[in-house]
């Protein structure tokens, strides 16, 4: 045996159990062409213990994700049988009356600091009141790392674990999540540039280079795509300071994808992104260098999971802290004179364009009730997600400024007040479909085309509700845009037509503004033509599109 071999072999001797079985795994997926994955393996979530909720993260996450995609578990819960027995949970039998874990326990790892005079657990709160190079000189001298196991079981396997719910994905909905982070990246950190046919992220520029949404297969291709590549940016010098420069068929280059790569995996199991199917073509040119450099090298797929796990961090914190200083709602109460000498009271925010607008379109007599009319308003769908701050009316207006989206003016803006008006009524008068329906319709083509959407959706009861009026997606704005949408499959590109149909049903509500169904049905149009141009070109090349890609293969 040359010495090589016995470096190699060594190194792999010296892995503990879990990370030999993890490295086994992985090579066994490479030789079979593919890395970790397979369709709908993230679409459980991320590893979670059963008893706090906490996500498992780097190493455990991807080894307890491969034992639950061979083993069929769909539970991303998992627990120890110390909190089984903590719980009153107990393990299922097989028809032989035997338990059904023998043998299908998992062994995680986890560090824990340690005091090195008293060897006990490090008590964090001997660093209060020192400053950040204090705690890090301390630590370095006082602290050391101690690596513990304990071995924990999928609760699909258990009786007695509380029923977890999946959420419902209506499949017109884009990832709300995912949306976000684009959005913070793009306006924050690296430009995203959309066109032509190659996915890259240019360091030189800071640009990450994706093609158009239509042109790929799926969203969830398209969300796979530009998570990797913003995986990518993440190594620029302003952010993680990776070494970029490895040039296409190095080590350097192969070790970056694999990084990025696992990265976007942890991404999208952070924001419920199905796994596409496109992935194992996008990754082919890859596999044979990854599996080259894990079997030279076994520890070279910890330090990608190592590295992947802060890029995902990193993108997760930046984006997160972003959200939750914009996710601010502020206000302003006004007290001013009406036309009869009356005092009243009005609160105000600040629209997209930086003007103040009355967040309740009308005065109140005295402050209490103002205040408790607020208050349910910030109960409603439309606000739900923000944290209300009251500012005087002069902080509203820079506030306002600094905001301030810079666009060509709208003559179908909606006021907030509108939208929380019609939001109230809504809610509180259900709309009646007396009057409506196809009877309503005068054209035949109308009915015939409402006739034929009834008769593809008529095993789907969704459809049925929305059309009669019910709040399917528990927001109403989201139960219209998922009524047209589905109404829009079958209207070409007639706007007038899909808006004829709508206004037959009971999601059409007098008192919003036209031109705000309008823009409702321009959107859905615009969004069918681009599916359906997405499955035309996937097609047209046989469900893959090859072309020169740059740092990244992933189309």
């Amino acid at each position: 045996m040359s010495l090589e071999n016995e470096e190699r072999n060594s190194a792999y001797e010296k892995l503990t159990p879990q990370r030999k079985q993890l490295v086994d795994k992985v090579m066994e997926n490479l030789e079979k062409g593919n890395l970790f994955w397979s369709q709908g393996w993230v679409s459980s979530g991320a590893p979670e213990s059963a008893v706090t909720g906490k996500k498992y993260r780097g190493i455990n996450n991807l080894f307890l994700s491969l034992i639950a995609m061979s083993e069929n578990y769909e539970d991303n819960r998992w627990a120890t049988f110390k909190q089984m027995e903590e719980k009153g949970w107990t393990f299922k039998k097989d028809e032989e009356g035997k338990s059904a874990a023998k043998g299908k326990g998992a062994t995680v790892e986890y560090y824990e600091m340690r005091d090195k005079e008293t060897k006990k657990r490090f008590d964090r709160s001997v660093l209060d009141g020192m400053t950040a190079s204090e705690q890090q000189e301390y630590m370095d001298k006082n602290v050391y790392w101690l690596r513990k196991f304990y071995r924990v079981f999928n609760c699909s396997l258990m009786d007695g674990v509380p029923i977890k719910e999946k959420p419902q994905i209506d499949i017109n909905d884009r990832n709300e999540r995912a949306e976000a982070i684009l959005l913070y990246w793009d306006q924050n950190e690296s430009k995203i540039v959309y066109g032509g046919s190659q996915a890259y992220y240019k360091a030189s520029s800071d640009e990450v280079h994706l093609p158009k949404r239509a042109d790929f297969k799926s969203m969830q291709e398209f969300y796979s795509t530009a998570l990797h590549e913003i995986g990518h940016s993440t190594g620029h010098e302003t952010r993680l300071n990776r070494d970029l420069s490895g040039g296409f068929g190095s080590e350097k280059y192969a070790m970056e994808e694999l990084r990025a790569e696992i990265a976007s995996i942890f991404m999208e199991q952070d924001v419920g992104i199905e796994a596409s199917e496109g992935r194992l073509q996008n990754n082919a040119a890859y596999l044979q260098s990854w599996k080259e450099e894990i079997k030279e090298n076994p520890n070279a797929l910890f330090t990608a999971i190592t590295d992947a796990d802060k890029i995902a961090k990193y993108v997760s914190e930046r984006e997160r802290a972003y959200r939750r200083v914009n996710d601010v709602q502020y206000y302003s109460i006004i007290e001013e004179t009406n036309a009869y000498s009356e005092q009243v009271y009005k609160c105000c925010i600040c629209d997209e364009e930086g003007e103040v607008k009355p967040l309740i379109n009308y005065a109140f007599a005295d402050r209490e009730a103002l205040e408790k009319e607020i208050d349910k308003v910030k109960e409603l769908d439309l606000w739900k997600d923000k944290t209300f701050e009251e500012v005087s009316i002069e902080e509203l207006k820079e506030k306002g400024k600094a905001g301030k989206v810079e666009q060509e003016k709208s003559t179908e803006y909606i006021k907030p007040s509108e939208l929380v008006a019609t939001e109230v009524a809504a809610k509180a008068l259900p709309v009646s479909m007396k009057g409506r329906g196809s009877e309503s319709l005068t054209r035949m083509s109308d009915r015939e085309t409402l006739a034929r959407a009834e008769g593809y959706y008529a095993k789907d009861s969704k459809f049925a509700d929305l059309y009669v009026g019910k709040n399917v997606m528990k927001n109403i704005e989201r139960s219209e845009s998922g009524l047209m949408l589905r109404l829009a499959m079958f209207c070409g590109n007639d706007e007038e037509q899909l808006l004829r149909i709508f206004k037959s049903s009971g999601q059409f509500r007098d008192e919003k503004p036209n031109a705000y169904y309008m823009k409702l049905a321009s959107e859905s149009m615009k969004t069918i033509r681009e599916m359906r141009g997405s499955i035309a070109a996937a097609q047209e090349n046989n469900g893959f599109t090859k072309g020169k890609i740059g740092i990244n293969s992933k189309r």
